[in-house]
């Protein structure tokens, strides 16, 4: 037993007798053992040292947190931009598709004015260029669909990066927080990097669509019955 330990018996077993003698004096059972108040007086140190524990266990959890403060804040920032710049570019995208959908449709020649056409080769000539034209929207109909692939697996993941700044905002992160950030970090580099070559597909599809229909436009003006 230590010195701190053996002076707390000594008192505690000084009270436990003098409390048992005013009890014997009464005639009533004695309650008191004789390490009640040693059980006491360790139990009233080990609050203490919580107290005084508790503010560094709390300022420990604090720094675990703020040491992963910048880098989730630049995840956060970049994520959004891209969210963005993909956003706008799907919307772009699909609006053209529909433009281009809209104007091919206008451009068939209807079965009652082809039927016009007195030379077969030339009307031939006409429904296959019509066929080409509405291949050639395929191209951009990949895009899309490539684009679209990705932003919903981009939504899925954007999950993640909230609860990520959540965690930050509260002052709890779990889990391997570096590992996280590092993998949705890299999924905005590959976002960036897809967008950048999805633009330079968008423009080669988008110049050859023009041609396309430029080249059925002469097409059926050279073919079809002058009015």
């Amino acid at each position: 037993m230590t010195v701190l330990n053996t002076w707390t018996a000594s008192k505690g077993s000084t009270r436990v007798r003098a409390v048992n003698k005013t009890f014997d004096i009464l005639g009533i059972r004695r309650p008191l053992g004789p390490n009640t108040f040693v059980t006491q007086n360790h139990s009233l140190i080990m609050k203490q040292l919580f107290v005084l524990a508790l503010p560094l266990l709390l300022l420990s959890a604090c720094n675990s947190v703020e040491k992963h403060r910048a880098s989730i804040e630049t995840l956060s920032t970049q994520w959004d931009e891209a969210t963005a710049s993909v956003t706008e570019f799907a919307g772009m995208l699909q609006t053209e598709q529909a433009n281009f959908q809209q104007s091919v449709a206008g451009m068939q020649v209807s079965e009652d004015v082809l039927a016009k056409v007195k030379d077969a080769a030339k009307k031939d000539a006409i429904t296959q260029g019509y066929a080409a034209l509405q291949s050639a929207g395929t191209s951009m109909g990949s895009i899309s669909a490539e684009v679209a692939n990705f932003v919903t697996g981009w939504t899925e993941k954007a999950a993640e990066v909230n609860a990520l700044k959540e965690g930050l905002a509260n002052g709890k992160l779990e889990g391997d927080v570096p590992a996280k950030v590092a993998e949705l970090t890299a999924m905005v580099t590959d976002a960036t990097s897809k967008l950048t070559t999805w633009k330079e597909q968008f423009e080669q599809a988008k110049s050859a669509l023009a041609a396309q229909q430029a080249d059925y436009q002469n097409l059926v003006a050279e073919f079809m019955p002058k009015q």
